[in-house]
């Protein structure tokens, strides 16, 4: 039985949890209207004080209530509004608004990157907000439906709990049992016919059997089905099949699936987590201007959405005079899907990437994976549907927007390399039907404008963060790196007599030469690290590691130790991967070591700056979707050394984020000569700090630390690419490649 005071402190938390209940829905309401007038400076820019404050890191979801929030900023002045983004399902950010800007210029200079005893100790991260233009209003998000026959778009079709938990149980272990194919960011299976994604197609001729015995159950029901037994096209039998495992937070980019290598319904089963399908379908406007839709979202302003349509999209859209509907549908657990006629046809699908799903203001979580099982019928011959503006059978164009012999072909629009096959992107679709049919060579004009080209510029955080700061501290830093890691040497020493090493990232050069039977060139971005190389007379030059100076396969091996984790997106550390395959020659190794998140010493994390928020247009997540949160850069300093307790707090809620983004400290004696010049105007600029207790100067380093098999996915979707070894060393992950 509960105490007395076990009782009180039950019903305490009950009171608490029912409070935070009502302040989030009070202010969802509120902020649907009222904090989308609100936008945060651009980065770096100096910013004009206003009465309005952005607040990251805290919030209902880390347990700070709004009213609290409220009673605590009142502290400075009389608060108007404490609001929540609008569209912001992590409810760890707001908006404070004041009276009087004095009022806000006092609480950011308060509280900004320092604990705040009223609010549980957090340390806040505090902008200045700007208040923008009223607009008409828009509509928040796309409204999703829980059933086929509201969302009204013909020929689609959802059973919820098609299967029970022990037949899903089964399924589940009967493809865990198999071999996976792993893409960019997804795994897969596929059986019957394996899908092409190069020619986004089949090979009829390439059967590899039947579908496994352990779905025969689903698809016994299956055609049972009135969709199934009544289709005007034929669906039955069905013979190809694809597995996807989605983990956390992958979605997958609109498509449509190619009409010439499947006929009538794809059908999809959900299994191990939900999600929510958008469909979209793009149509030519009439006499209204594109900025005056009134059925869909404005198109710029969804730009600027998470997972809504990309400057690219709108500016096919604008050029072509089209419109998009948009509307979505939640896909329980367990549940069928079936897409025929003008759904299956017509109708771009699309998942969100998106770890949480708000429908309809009830926040969903997917999971730590979802694995959908998608059934289809190879076509025997030349698609004929009424759908001439998507189908590739009737406008042949269509086929050829992403070459198949080209393996370097990037993603167009959001989708991955392996999607970018797979799936008819509606910016090619929408360009291609503005050409004329007997066209061909002004459809190989859009192409450029369709894969997105690498992007050279090199983001701000990296700059200043990284560039600049090792310029800095190159005679320090190069003093403290003289010791060789085992691994690192081994890998060395096992190439045979005269071969060429490539050293990318070599800093202060202390693995050039270090097999004396073997060639080293090396390069770093950092000029006064390699002044320091040619000191010690290696070879050595200024390059990026992301456009290598070498020719293509001059190299028998390459290393890049301790360097992709100073690159601050994906896109970005795949380039360079790239890169290192690239200048090694076939059957040549490449050895890349990368921080870890799995810190032998924990300690050392409580001395590091967790980055809860990223810089907007310069970082993309895991899974492609750009952040908008913005981080002052007056908060950049270090937590103090053994505050566990200021770590816990700037670390979001474990399964909202997967915190691994920091900035480390790099200490810079007071005594060394380097604190001359360059450190005085560092400290005058804001990009280092003066630590009189330790008497040093002190920088922050930009670091993306690696989760635990993230550099085998990233290799695993470079093409060429075959690890032949991976490992833990010293608080590193490491993979030794082969180049294919």
């Amino acid at each position: 039985m509960l105490s007395g005071a076990g009782i009180s402190k039950r019903k305490e938390l009950e009171l608490f949890g029912r409070e935070r209940m009502q302040d989030g829905q009070e202010e969802r309401r509120r902020s649907s209207s009222s904090s989308s007038c609100f936008v945060k400076p651009s980065r770096f820019a100096m910013e004009e004080p206003t009465a309005h404050l952005y607040v990251a890191n805290c919030g209902p979801a880390v347990g700070i209530p709004i009213s609290v929030i409220r009673d605590a900023f009142s502290m400075f002045g009389r608060v108007t509004s404490v609001l929540q983004p609008a569209g912001d399902s992590s409810g760890s950010r707001v908006y404070v608004s004041y009276v009087n800007v004095s009022d806000a210029v006092a609480a950011r200079q308060a509280w900004n990157g320092r604990p705040c005893d009223l609010l549980q100790g957090r340390v806040m991260l505090i902008q200045h907000a700007v208040p923008q233009q009223q607009q008409p209003p828009v509509e928040a998000q796309v409204p999703v439906f829980t059933l086929t026959k509201d969302i009204d778009i013909p020929g689609l079709s959802l059973y919820t709990d098609f299967i029970s938990p022990e037949d899903e149980q089964e399924l589940l272990t009967a493809v865990d049992a198999e071999q996976w194919t792993t893409l960019a960011k997804r795994r897969v299976q596929h059986y019957g016919y394996e899908f092409l994604y190069k020619t986004r197609n089949v090979d009829k001729n390439q059967k590899l059997g039947g579908l496994p015995l352990s779905v025969e159950p689903v698809l016994s029901k299956v055609a049972l089905l009135s969709e199934m037994t009544h289709a005007k096209e034929p669906s039955l039998p069905l013979d190809q099949l694809t597995v996807n495992e989605y983990p956390r937070g992958v979605g997958l980019s609109p498509h449509i699936d190619t009409h010439s290598a499947f006929q009538g319904s794809i059908i999809s089963l959900s299994l191990a987590g939900p999600c929510i399908m958008e469909f979209r379908k793009y149509k030519k406007k009439t006499a209204t201007p594109v900025d005056e839709i009134s059925h869909v979202p404005d198109l710029q302003e969804m730009s600027h959405q998470e997972d809504g349509v990309n400057d690219q999209e709108v500016a096919n859209l604008r050029q072509l005079n089209m419109e998009m509907e948009r509307k979505a549908l939640f896909l329980p657990q367990r549940s069928l899907l079936i897409m025929s006629e003008e759904a299956r046809y017509a109708w771009h699908h699309y998942i969100p990437h998106h770890k949480l799903d708000d429908i309809n203001g009830q926040i969903v979580s997917r999971g730590p994976r979802r694995v959908s099982f998608t059934f289809r019928k190879v076509r025997s011959g030349p698609c004929t549907c009424i759908f001439p503006e998507q189908c590739d059978s009737q406008q042949p164009h269509l086929s050829t927007l992403f070459p198949s012999n080209d393996d370097n072909v990037r993603e167009p629009c959001t989708t991955t390399s392996e999607d970018a096959y797979n799936e008819i992107s509606y910016c090619a679709t929408l360009s291609c039907n503005s050409e004329t049919e007997n066209s061909s060579e002004s459809s190989s004009k859009t192409v450029p404008s369709l894969v997105k080209p690498f992007n050279s510029v090199t983001p701000e955080i990296e700059k200043t963060y990284v560039h600049k700061v090792y310029d800095a501290i190159a005679p320090h830093f190069s003093s403290t790196r003289f010791a060789k890691w085992p691994k690192v040497a081994l890998f060395l020493n096992s190439l045979e007599a005269g071969s060429v090493i490539a050293d990318a990232g070599c800093g202060n050069g202390k693995y050039l030469g270090l097999n004396p039977k073997c060639l080293f060139v090396g390069c770093d971005i950092s000029p006064p690290l390699v002044e320091i190389c040619t000191q010690q007379g290696h070879e050595a030059l200024v390059a990026d590691a992301l456009h290598l100076p070498y020719r293509t396969g001059f190299c028998d091996a390459a290393i890049s130790i301790a360097v992709l984790h100073h690159l601050s997106n994906e896109g970005r550390r795949v380039r360079a991967i790239e890169e290192l395959l690239r200048v090694v020659h076939k059957k040549g190794k490449v050895l890349i070591t990368v921080w870890a998140v799995e810190q032998e010493d924990k300690k050392l994390l409580s001395k590091w700056t967790p980055l809860t928020c990223k810089y907007m247009d310069e970082w993309v997540d895991d899974v492609g979707t750009k952040f908008k949160q913005n981080l002052s850069t007056s908060s950049l300093g270090s937590i103090k050394e053994g505050s566990n307790e200021d770590l816990k707090e700037l670390t979001l809620e474990k399964d909202l984020v997967e915190q691994q983004e920091y900035f480390v400290p790099w200490h810079l004696p007071y005594h060394r000569a380097e604190v001359g010049g360059a450190s005085a105007a560092a400290v005058a600029s804001g990009l280092a700090k003066k630590d009189d207790t330790k008497r040093a100067v002190v920088y922050n380093r930009y670091y993306h630390c690696f989760v635990e098999g993230e550099l085998e996915r990233l290799v695993s979707g470079v093409p060429g690419a075959r690890i032949i070894d991976q490992f833990y060393d010293k608080s590193n992950w490491c993979v030794v490649i082969e180049r294919l």
